[in-house]
């Protein structure tokens, strides 16, 4: 095989595949190199669970963190909002993704074809030539891309997606007296478990409804939704 064959089979082949991830891309699927970051912005963030509950008053309890858990007759709230919109760090895109490298070679092996088959030149010089150009096509589409498609492609996410203080779920595994045991409940439509432990070290039975009131070192934890109910009741003779 000589050297222009091999260029012509480079520049095929990638152009073939850039072809091919545009038309996945049109097709509703994942462009390649394109990784979504989020951002954040200066917006409060509503924590917890609006849960109705028929009780008057009102109790707040504290937390570890900068709020608390605030019960009322409108439901279980984590207060107050905190500022900040956490959406995750930002990711910024590789240079060597799939994109650019893509249109690398294509350049490469386009430029590789022209030098070798119309200008005759030696492979050594051809081949430094074609690096040269697929180095100048994979910039502008790196580029291209960092500057214009990322952040339109930005995604906001709600902190809340994530926070677990306030959140209203069920043990699927007791909680013995010091014990750990299993929390399922829901974020963002989707069914979630964490480890929980009992906030003042009780025990609490299986398929009880907890309410988490804070979270260390990725454990729940919880007290009982009976629990945080009496506390407006006890507070109000």
């Amino acid at each position: 095989m000589d050297a222009s064959s091999f260029f012509l089979i480079v520049f095929l082949v990638s152009l073939g595949l850039t072809l091919a991830s545009f038309v996945l891309g049109f097709a509703g699927h994942t462009f390649p190199g394109l990784h979504a970051f989020g951002h954040g912005a200066a917006h409060g963030v509503h924590l917890g669970v609006h849960a109705p509950v028929g009780v008057h008053g009102g109790a707040h309890i504290p937390t570890a963190t900068n709020g608390g858990v605030h019960v009322s007759a409108n439901g279980v709230h984590a207060a107050p909002h905190v500022g900040g919109h956490v959406a995750g760090a930002e990711e910024g895109i590789s240079p060597f993704n799939m994109a650019s490298l893509l249109a690398f070679f294509t350049w490469f092996g386009g430029a590789g074809y022209i030098l070798t088959a119309y200008f005759g030149l030696l492979t050594i010089v051809a081949a430094a030539g074609a690096t040269v150009a697929g180095l100048i096509g994979g910039g502008i589409v790196f580029v291209v891309l960092a500057r214009v498609l990322m952040p339109n492609q930005t995604p906001y996410l709600d902190s809340a997606d994530y926070e677990l203080i306030g959140t209203v779920g069920h043990l699927s595994v007791a909680i013995r007296p010091g014990g750990t045991g299993e929390l399922i409940y829901l974020k963002a439509g989707t069914r979630r478990v964490a480890s929980a432990r009992s906030d003042d070290d009780t025990s609490i039975e299986r398929g009880a409804e907890v309410v988490v009131v804070r979270e260390e070192r990725g454990t729940a934890y919880v007290r009982t939704f009976e629990e945080l109910m009496e506390a407006p009741a006890e507070a109000g003779r």
